[in-house]
Formats: C-alpha cells, sequence, structure tokens
C-alpha cells in the first residue's frame, strides 16, 4: 500500500467553498432513523458505493461526533475519516485526514436529511475536494464525470434503503405471553 499522507481538516462551509463539489440528491421511501442506521453500518456502504471495498469503524460506538473509521477503496486505496458534524437523523459530515491517494489536500463528504413524510426521506449528499497539480486542472471535467456515477450508487443506495426492514423484532420478556 502506498504511503499516507495527512490530509487537511475542513469546517461546514467547505461544503460550499471547495473547487470541487458533486451534489446529488436521492428522495427514498423509508424513515430518518432507517437512513441513519444504514449510514451508521459497514457493509451497507459496499453494496451502494462502488469503488468502496470495505469500511471499518475505528471508534466505539454508539457512532457520533468525533467517530474514525478507516475505508478502503479499490486499487488498494485507503482513507482515514474524522465526523466533524453529527446531528442524529439530520445530517452527519467527515473529512479525511489521511489518504494513499496522491493529489488531495482535503476532502470532505456531507449527509443532509430531511423527512419529507411519515415514510419518505431526502438525503441530499454533496463531496467537496480540493487538490493539487494536475488533477486540480480537471476540475471542471471531474466533477461531469462523478456526477451521473453518484447518481446511479443513490439508485443502488434508494432500492437497499427501501428493502430496509423498517421495525426489528423485540424479544418477548420471559414468562410473558407474546400477542397473537
Amino acid at each position: 500500500m502506498t504511503e499516507l499522507h495527512q490530509l487537511q481538516p475542513v469546517t461546514l462551509d467547505f461544503f460550499d467553498l471547495a473547487p470541487l463539489r458533486v451534489q446529488c440528491v436521492l428522495e427514498a421511501k423509508c424513515t430518518p432513523e432507517v437512513l441513519f442506521e444504514t449510514l451508521r453500518g459497514d457493509t451497507v456502504w459496499t453494496e451502494w458505493a462502488g469503488v468502496i471495498q470495505c469500511v471499518q469503524w475505528t471508534s466505539e460506538p454508539p457512532y457520533a461526533l468525533n467517530s474514525t473509521r478507516d475505508v478502503t477503496i479499490s486499487g488498494a486505496m485507503l482513507v482515514r475519516e474524522l465526523f466533524f458534524h453529527w446531528a442524529e437523523n439530520e445530517r452527519i459530515a467527515f473529512y479525511v485526514t489521511e489518504s494513499t491517494i496522491p493529489g488531495l489536500t482535503k476532502f470532505a463528504e456531507d449527509y443532509v436529511v430531511e423527512r419529507l413524510g411519515p415514510n419518505e426521506t431526502r438525503l441530499t449528499w454533496t463531496v467537496a475536494i480540493e487538490n493539487t497539480g494536475f488533477m486540480k486542472l480537471l476540475n471542471p471535467i471531474t466533477a461531469d464525470v462523478m456526477k451521473p456515477i453518484f447518481q446511479l450508487w443513490l439508485r443502488r443506495y434508494k432500492k437497499i434503503l427501501e428493502a430496509w426492514p423498517t421495525t426489528k423484532a423485540k424479544p418477548v420478556p420471559e414468562g410473558v405471553a407474546a400477542a397473537e
């Protein structure tokens, strides 16, 4: 694996100011709670985001502000992430602290969740990047290439969300008859 290099931290305003920014929207028949349940997972990411091979949380649950994880990406690349914003069932954002991907100085993702109805949710996903060298020159083209790929991924994610169980079976305490 290539050597890890440090990236710069960001704040929420980076999602408006980044030189390379891609935003996609998903509306799904699920609750914000279900959506957040999947975001806290590790295997769901590999099912919808095409380049993610493995997600490993490096902090203890429950995941919240300042949680960390390592994400392995196609081509044996690694990014280390820090969740710097966490509003349960409303919004999470992370930035990459270290990466083996060359040319990155800042990389962050923002997930804004809105309840549209009793079982309908909108997710606005923003990826924001600051890079250097030749890659910086390609930002306009890169954004145009990334957007349709991300929209494909969100179509996969929508199928996962809409098939996700909305309730989990709760164990019946011993000695209590289950309702029929």
